[in-house]
């Protein structure tokens, strides 16, 4: 066998080694780390609900640190009101707001934003209108979106009611 020929053969049989041996690398590892979470009100999380602490405070509650909009008999007013006229349009502008106290952009939706009961021929329309941008606002951080209430009973009855939820969703874009 030539030297040639030789020095071909263990060039190869080493590069196979290697291949079939790996080359340092490694397949897994496991390395355990510290993870804190804190579960915050809405209205400190990093994504903030709260009232604009005016003088529509009176419609929001806060049930365990949870947000809600409560235009109720039972949330009756200090001035003795006890939910909204029967055919009429009722506005509350500025009830509450949304802030992004988080590091990064984020993409902030509310939905829904229409809630419809219909009875007898009457029809309650509750709208959860935002100030500058429809659907999804971009919130940078510190940023925030207010958002308005519109109700509309016609053509009357009361005994009618929306009794449901909203969803605030914030996603980076």
């Amino acid at each position: 066998m030539n030297r040639r020929t030789l020095l071909k053969a263990l060039g190869v049989t080493s590069a196979g080694a290697a291949v079939a041996t790996g080359t340092g690398a490694f397949t897994s590892v496991e390395a355990e780390r510290d993870v804190a979470v804190t579960v915050a009100e809405d209205a400190t999380g990093y994504l903030a609900i709260d009232d604009k602490g005016n003088e529509n405070d009176e419609y929001v509650t806060d049930g365990n640190g949870e947000f809600g909009i409560d235009l109720t008999g039972s949330n009756t007013t200090p001035g003795g009101g006890s939910g909204v006229n029967t055919d009429a349009v009722t506005v509350i502008e500025d009830l509450f707001e949304i802030q992004n106290q988080g590091s990064q952009a984020v993409d902030v939706e509310v939905s829904p934003l229409t809630f419809v009961d219909t009875n007898s021929g009457n029809t309650l329309i509750v709208l959860v209108v935002p100030e500058t941008n429809f659907p999804t606002v971009n919130l940078s951080p510190g940023g925030t979106e207010t958002y308005s209430l519109v109700v509309d009973a016609y053509p009357g009855g009361t005994g009618m009611g929306v009794d449901d939820e909203i969803t605030v969703t914030g996603e980076a874009p």
